[in-house]
């Protein structure tokens, strides 16, 4: 009986001092894998996300009478895949957006145009307040003969966050155009845009102020637009929608003719990018 007792009791001990070296290797790998991520510089930015804003609106023109002619719907795809971050300060995008004018209300409901916009960049992370973007774009509507329009273009963006409720941004572009099929292009798209928003602590609501100096600062093109979050947490969280343009190029086709339009709908946006 006493050697069943000594035989239990060293088996006990030996299998309590595997589990305390089991725990403490356990307990050093958990610390490291800790330190680690204390000292890993990590992005900002998701792995695949939107870019720009993405959303379904219909809406009447403000300044022409109210009919299927001048009621469309217009909507905007934009993505984008980080495909590299440098040591948690620089991150590399491939974006591509799709813009798209639909006259849904006339009797077979044709597309008026389809706008697409693939691009690189690159984007820094300056300090805690101020990014950097850098881009190389193209952007065309897939047509052809003198309904073809393609600009390719190099652009810089800032974002500036100074306070809690408060982003600012700006963006300048230049290139080349299809001079065969446009005529004096950036007198009406300009050369350069900002904007303001205003949201509230978490997001869920945002109002935004856009301007686009046209004509070499001599008119304006004006985007207004409010967004509110149908839920209060989440980066995917689609967002009832206003917006309301004022100016040239509502499409690549339509560059050089004045529009003004209100629309309503769905959005989705993330914050962390904010790019217009």
């Amino acid at each position: 009986m006493r050697r069943l007792l000594f035989i239990l009791l060293a088996f006990t001990m030996t299998l309590s001092a595997r589990a305390y070296d089991a725990d403490s290797v356990a307990t050093k790998l958990a610390k490291r894998e800790v330190a680690a991520t204390k000292h890993s510089k990590k992005s900002l930015y998701p792995t695949f996300g939107m870019w720009r804003n993405s959303y379904f609106t219909t809406g009447i023109s403000t300044n022409k009478p109210v009919s299927q002619y001048s009621a469309d719907a217009k909507f905007q795809l934009s993505l984008a895949i980080r495909l590299w971050n440098i040591k948690g300060k620089a991150d590399i995008f491939f974006t591509y957006s799709q813009h798209s004018v639909w006259d849904i209300y006339q009797e077979s409901c044709p597309f008026r145009e389809t706008a697409y916009n693939p691009g690189v960049w690159a984007a820094w992370q300056v300090s805690e307040k101020t990014r950097l973007l850098f881009g190389i774009e193209h952007e065309s509507n897939g047509l052809k003969g003198p309904q073809s329009r393609s600009f390719n273009y190099v652009t810089a963006a800032f974002i500036y966050e100074p306070y809690d409720h408060w982003r600012f941004g700006g963006r300048a572009w230049y290139g080349y155009y299809d001079r065969e099929n446009i005529d004096n292009y950036f007198r009406y798209r300009g050369v350069c845009q900002f904007w303001a928003t205003y949201h509230t602590l978490n997001e869920r609501f945002s109002v935004t102020a856009l301007v686009n100096p046209s004509g070499w600062f001599s008119n304006y093109n004006v985007q207004l637009e409010a967004a509110w979050k149908m839920a209060k947490r989440g980066d995917w969280i689609p967002s009832l929608y206003v917006q309301y343009t004022s100016g040239y190029g509502d499409t690549m086709l339509d560059y050089n003719r004045y529009s003004s339009k209100i629309r309503i709908g769905i959005s989705l946006m993330h914050s962390k990018l904010g790019l217009y």
